[in-house]
């Protein structure tokens, strides 16, 4: 009966001490805080010198909201669009446009899979090839956000 005990006691222990160490995981790069203030703040200077009046959204590459500015005059109604659009682009790791294309060229309801949003003025960022987040805009065309998206972007590589 001890050695049942002692052997349970020993296969207790191991087990406890695997769930004790940290997975094994790769790093993610993500952008910061910092970079996401800058990001946001220069893509109100683009939107200012064209005059629009935007809800701009940064996030993560897993799609949570670092930063975030409601310009003076940006209708209340798309502070939820911009981070919708961020969201789908970096939880997707592609911009929101390439879905847009997508449901209108081939009639796909693709707005009803969770998380995708099919429209302009979402789109990812990255560092090299890795995706490190994503901007998300909304309050004017489907053109004008597209374009401050994709220069914001750009700009940012």
């Amino acid at each position: 009966m001890k050695k049942i005990l002692a052997a349970f006691a020993v296969t207790a222990l191991s087990a406890s001490t695997a769930l004790a160490q940290p997975a094994s995981t790769a790093p993610q790069l993500n952008i910061t805080t910092d970079a996401a203030m800058d990001m946001a703040h220069y893509a109100v200077g683009l939107a200012e010198s064209r005059h629009l009046k935007l809800c701009i959204a940064i996030e993560d590459t897993d799609g949570n909201l670092v930063a975030f500015i409601r310009m003076q005059g940006a209708y209340a109604g798309c502070v939820e669009a911009s981070i919708a659009k961020a969201k789908s682009a970096a939880r997707f790791a592609r911009n929101t446009i390439e879905f847009f294309d997508a449901a209108r060229a081939q009639n796909l309801p693709i707005g009803f899979v969770p998380g995708i949003l099919p429209s302009a003025g979402g789109a990812v960022f990255k560092q090299g090839e890795n995706v490190v987040g994503s901007i998300g805009t909304s309050g004017d065309t489907n053109e004008a956000e597209q374009a401050l998206v994709v220069d914001t972007a750009k700009h940012f590589r």
